[in-house]
């Protein structure tokens, strides 16, 4: 990561426990004072909040996640696998949690999910698919939602707020917006939002300019 102070030094690493992560205890020398911390050991992993240019929805998942103790509604991803390039990861977590072929990927940002406990670095990713390959098998218990529209403060909504399809002689009752809390769907729908934001300004402008001419 560019960016980051180092005015510490490492005195000591020790191994706690090793298997699908590891868990150090370090003591970090700060000028005369020595702090131990414990910190897990993680793979690095990758993220991406999915766009089908045909259906026009985004395409998000739902798990259930222990450290929560609930279901989630995630953007796909996953950790990266030995020797593997960050595209390469993201494309591969893309079909087998969704089962979409990824057409085109632009890298968003990189950002430390928990640094006070954890070394693992998230990758974010914005992809657009347009072709279902196959049903997508995750770990078996991972379902694909497809998403209308997404909002400010990381909402999502299941149907689109601004386009409802309404009935003559039906009662139509809109689905209420879901509010994301895992931080890195946060993150992704945040930064999408502003990016769209700032292009809409942009694009204000440019006609402005143009009409003026």
């Amino acid at each position: 990561m560019e960016n980051v102070i180092t005015d510490y030094e490492v005195k000591e690493t020790k191994e706690l426990y090793d298997g699908f992560i590891k868990l150090e205890e370090v003591t970090i020398k700060n000028g005369e004072k020595e702090i131990s911390r414990e910190v897990i050991k993680a793979p690095n992993s990758v993220a991406a909040i999915i766009y089908d240019t045909i259906k026009e929805k985004y395409i998000f998942i739902q798990q259930y996640r222990a450290g929560a103790d609930g279901m989630m509604v995630e953007v796909a991803g996953g950790v990266m696998e030995e020797g593997e390039k960050h595209e390469q990861s993201i494309k591969r977590e893309i079909m087998e949690e969704t089962g979409y072929k990824v057409d085109s990927v632009s890298h968003a940002k990189d950002f430390y999910l928990t640094p006070g406990i954890s070394n693992d670095v998230v990758s974010l990713f914005y992809c657009e698919v347009s072709e279902k390959v196959n049903e997508g098998v995750g770990d078996g218990e991972i379902s694909v939602i497809e998403v209308e529209k997404l909002g400010l403060g990381g909402r999502i909504f299941l149907e689109d707020p601004l386009n409802p399809e309404m009935e003559e002689g039906v009662e139509h009752t809109m689905k209420p917006p879901y509010q994301i809390i895992d931080a890195k769907t946060l993150i992704a729908i945040m930064w999408l939002e502003n990016s769209n934001i700032l292009k809409q300004m942009a694009d204000v402008i440019t006609q402005s300019k143009i009409r003026s001419l």
